[in-house]
């Protein structure tokens, strides 16, 4: 290995004119290419770096659950003991009421008897009384003790969140800067000497043995090079465990004869000289630690690529019924007719219908990936505004307020596994997208509204996997370029409560922030799945980090960059997180600095209502 250490040249220009690809009949065990591979820049943070920052957040993790641990049982403590003073209030107060009645018997008894001294019970009276007092006193401390410690339990429960959050950032992270580490070594360049000796037979020309001479070394050349570049790896261990399913695609960039000739008994030496190096796919580093591939997408080749993976798509079978007879079935806008159906569709993703005139339509997008069968429950149709329909209400100034999109009253599921079943009486309609910059500039120009970022309090932003306030970031100028069709982000639910004010003055129609419930059920659009497409983040569905989009870990995407959800609505998945109408600041969906698990449809973050971060905006609901 000391030969390949000694003389690695780390080259990512394309292949020289001479560059010659060895020929797969005569090199089977090593699969060949002749298409050029971009190689990833550095990580910012090394694996070293990373896993130092990962061992001092688990430290702060473990350091918040036992603070959290200890202010639970301080809370249940001073519950306990509230619970004794009511008992003891109850006992004292009996007490007292006994000492008032033989006090009361006492002044009867002075009528008859003047002279007789009533002062023990007047001083038992007293005494029970102050006793009373004293442990009303000692509750009141209670209670405020509890109501303390109850906002302090609260306030180290949400760091304890944070850091878990933070952590799981930089676990991302880690894993991102494993796929660069191994990049790097793969895009190493060699020149090897080999040496070669073949018996030739009596049969074979000069030429010939020459030529066997040759290739055969060639190959000896390729073989050495692909295993010390296997063994040189940082994590050669793993790598060996799926090196056999990954291809290298070893390339011979040069090679020359250095000397060759027979030494007796027919045997001819080759001693060659060859320039080598890998030029594995964009997906190979991924495979060989054995992570998913989300981690390798080359953004600035995610179209070639999303191009390929659609030729390479296998086919599977999907059955669709209904609980209605003459309905219709439309698949990608291709009629089926009446269920059931029998169709073959390629894995992937497809918009499927069921209709009758009477009933509320059964609209599904739907990650195929195996055989199928997908039940319709078609139920009337009531005389309510339509799902799906979009309108925008129009301004003073007569421009347009954001897109909505109607979502029908009726039964649905959210919550983790959608295992929470919640009624929503009456329809509503909520923003098609989040709030964009030049919606909210319209906002700011018609009011002159300063947000709270602005007026000094900051904006928050995850580097290195914490969380830190930058005074100097607002809206205008969250920490990386945005287009105006952008969420509007450093946003804090103060704000956003105030746009959607001056939307409801501006319109006439109620504006608000969505309830939890409206916000994921608008989320889901129908699915039970963590997110509306599956349960697998996959590669460039959303906007999140180490989400194989082009703005992973980067910056806030157009709104509309990805597909919307069967409602109609877009970026409920990544993106930004979102605020909720919740009092405690709850935001939902997600955001291109967080993890993909944080994105799912369930998940949470709790926020404080005035805290700005840009990672963080919004959407309204409009009351229909």
């Amino acid at each position: 290995m000391s030969n390949i250490k000694s003389r690695r040249i780390m080259n990512r220009k394309g292949l020289p004119a001479l560059a010659l690809i060895l020929s797969p009949a005569l090199f089977t065990p090593v699969a060949l290419a002749n298409t050029e591979t971009q190689i990833t820049a550095p990580a910012a943070d090394s694996v070293a770096s990373i896993d130092a920052k990962l061992d001092h957040k688990r430290s702060e993790v473990k350091q918040l659950e036992g603070t959290v641990r200890n202010d639970q049982n301080r809370l249940r403590d001073l519950r306990n003991q509230s619970d004794s003073l009511d008992k003891k209030a109850e006992q004292l107060d009996a007490k007292r009421k006994l000492a008032q009645r033989n006090l009361d018997e006492q002044y009867n008894r002075m009528i008859d008897d003047p002279d007789l001294d009533i002062t023990p019970f007047q001083k038992q009276y007293q005494d029970s009384w102050k006793e009373v007092k004293e442990n009303q006193i000692a509750k009141l401390a209670i209670q405020q003790d509890i109501q303390e410690q109850t906002r302090v339990l609260k306030s180290n429960n949400a760091k304890k969140q944070r850091a878990l959050d933070e952590l799981e950032i930089l676990g991302e992270s880690r894993q991102e800067a494993r796929v660069l580490r191994l990049q790097e070594e793969l895009a190493a360049q060699d020149s090897l000497d080999v040496i070669h000796t073949i018996t030739c037979k009596m049969s074979m020309t000069l030429e010939a043995c020459a030529s066997q001479g040759k290739t055969l070394s060639m190959q000896k050349a390729v073989n050495n090079f692909q295993q010390q570049l296997i063994n040189g790896f940082t994590e050669t261990d793993i790598v060996k465990q799926h090196v056999d399913s990954v291809s290298l695609n070893i390339h011979v960039l040069d090679s020359a004869i250095i000397d060759s000739g027979f030494n007796g008994s027919n045997r001819y030496t080759t001693k060659l000289q060859a320039s080598l190096r890998a030029r594995p796919n964009s997906t190979a580093a991924c495979q060989l630690l054995g992570l998913e591939n989300r981690y390798c997408i080359e953004q600035s080749n995610s179209s070639s690529l999303n191009d390929k993976i659609k030729k390479e798509k296998k086919w599977v079978g999907i059955t669709i019924r209904s609980n209605r007879h003459e309905d219709n079935v439309t698949v990608n806008g291709v009629n089926y007719g009446s269920t059931p159906v029998d169709v073959m569709l390629p894995a992937g993703q497809h918009q499927i219908t069921v209709e009758k005139s009477g009933f509320e339509p059964y609209r599904r997008q739907m990650s195929l990936t195996k055989d199928i069968t997908v039940w319709a429950d078609l139920k009337e149709q009531e005389n309510r505004p339509k799902p799906g329909k979009k309108f925008s209400d129009r301004l003073g100034n007569n421009q347009l307020a954001p897109q909505m999109v109607v979502i029908g009253s009726g039964n649905f599921h959210i919550g983790k596994d959608a295992a929470k079943n919640v009624t929503i009486s009456k329809a509503y309609s909520i923003g098609a997208t989040p709030v964009t910059v030049n919606q909210f500039n319209a906002f700011v120009a018609s009011t002159g509204y300063i947000t709270e970022a602005e007026k000094g309090a900051g904006c928050n932003a995850i580097n290195g996997g914490e969380t830190k306030r930058h005074q100097n970031q607002n809206w205008r100028k969250p920490g990386f370029e945005q287009s105006k069709n952008a969420p509007a982000v450093c946003i804090s639910k103060n704000d956003a409560e105030t746009y959607a004010q001056w939307l409801t003055k501006q319109t006439g129609f109620k504006y608000a922030l969505p309830t939890e419930a409206q916000w994921e059920i608008a989320a889901r659009a129908g699915s039970k799945d963590a997110y509306w497409w599956g349960d697998d983040i996959g590669s460039g569905n959303a906007n999140t980090g180490w989400g194989g989009s082009t703005w992973a870990n980067k910056s806030t995407s157009p709104v509309g960059s990805f597909g919307a959800n069967p409602y109609g609505v877009y970026d409920t998945a990544g993106n930004v997180w979102e605020w909720t109408n919740a009092k405690s600041g709850i935001v939902r969906g997600g955001a291109w600095s967080f993890a993909p698990t944080k994105a799912k449809a369930y998940e949470s973050l709790e926020l404080n209502p005035s805290t700005s971060a840009n990672y963080t905006g919004f959407r309204v609901v409009r009351e229909l």
